[in-house]
């Protein structure tokens, strides 16, 4: 190999180092998103009633808006990350590509997940005869209508708990396996881990 080549794959490997670093950080970011997420719906159903006016309400109406802002933001950079790793990868000719790949796919499908459609659709209290899927990210306006309603029946109360906890913890899986399946993408690509074998023919 000439010294070229070498300092190209160097340069390659610390781009790829730098943008691992990135992903890592916004990964844990949006994973303790989600779990602040799943925190404030169980302290204002039962600890801060979003309907009174005191600190503990406004700090909680904060924590709120701030998860979704950059929740939504993080999940987008986190895809551009992923897409840039991808490039990275196509261009130095690496392996370990397909799963880097299959990671920004779920980056995507997260990104849709997260964005709060009920605001959008401006039907936060679910009163609408028509049926409006909720993105993951509740806003305040939703949390303070619906958390300490009290559902009606069985089918009302997997709705309830699933809407608030279910969706969120269904987002945690998605995010673990885009970790999983981008950082054995990454470790291949950097000769961490062997490459798998082909399987012999006969």
């Amino acid at each position: 190999m000439t010294q070229s080549a070498i300092a190209t794959a160097a340069d390659y490997a610390d781009a790829m180092l730098t943008a691992r670093k990135a992903k890592h950080l916004l990964w844990i970011i949006l994973v303790l998103m989600v779990c602040a997420q799943i925190v404030c719906f169980f302290v204002a159903r039962y600890r801060v009633d979003p309907a009174a006016v005191n600190r503990a309400t406004d700090i909680l109406k904060y924590i709120t808006g701030g998860i979704d802002f950059l929740g939504i933001v993080l999940s987008i950079v986190l895809c551009v990350v992923l897409l840039l790793l991808i490039v990275i990868m196509l261009v130095g000719r690496l392996i370990g590509v397909s799963r880097v790949v299959s990671a920004f796919l779920w980056s995507v499908v997260l990104t849709v997940l997260l964005f709060p459609w009920q605001a959008f659709l401006i039907n936060q209290t679910f009163n609408s005869p028509e049926l409006k899927i909720p993105g993951v990210l509740y806003n305040w306006a939703e949390l303070a209508a619906r958390a300490r309603a009290h559902p009606i029946g069985a089918h009302a109360d997997i709705l309830f708990w699933g809407r608030f906890v279910g969706w969120p913890a269904a987002t945690l899986i998605i995010l673990l396996i885009i970790h999983a399946n981008s950082q054995r993408g990454l470790r291949q690509a950097l000769g961490e881990i062997p490459p798998k074998p082909f399987p012999r023919t006969q």
